[in-house]
């Protein structure tokens, strides 16, 4: 009976020190960094959608965030490798069609008016939600 006693007092010291490393390991690998919401939309030019733009949200401080549209135009914002969402808070917001290679060289020519990149008057407010932002740029 003794034996049985100690078997479960060994089972129960090794089985302690694993959940605690465990609880440990979960708390280390949880996110850090600014809170985080999510951002996705629908950019169109013409009122056509926009495949390859590059969506791209700059908070005043802090970290930018990219999208790039699909075929249907439609874009999710990611923050990081690990990350995907905005930074709350208001952002500029840049869109870009030009393309380069590697080495510089282009391989897209930019589609949009510079009021949506180099000059852009884009901007948007990311709140504490799923946000859906739209962008319905003009070519002229």
């Amino acid at each position: 009976m003794s034996n049985h006693f100690i078997t479960k007092a060994s089972m129960l010291c090794m089985a302690l020190p694993f959940c605690l490393l465990t609880s440990l390991n979960l708390g280390c690998n949880q996110q850090k960094g600014p809170e985080l919401a999510t951002v996705s939309g629908m950019v169109t030019l013409d009122a056509q959608p926009l495949e390859g733009a590059t969506v791209h949200f700059q908070p005043k401080s802090g970290r930018p965030s990219y999208g790039i549209t699909n075929e249907q135009g439609e874009y999710t914002m990611g923050y990081s490798l690990e990350r995907s969402g905005v930074t709350l808070g208001p952002h500029v917001v840049i869109i870009r069609t030009l393309i380069e290679d590697d080495n510089g060289s282009v391989t897209r020519k930019e589609l949009l008016p510079n009021k949506y990149h180099n000059q852009t008057t884009l901007s948007a407010v990311v709140e504490d939600k799923a946000n859906v932002i739209d962008f319905d740029l003009q070519s002229k």
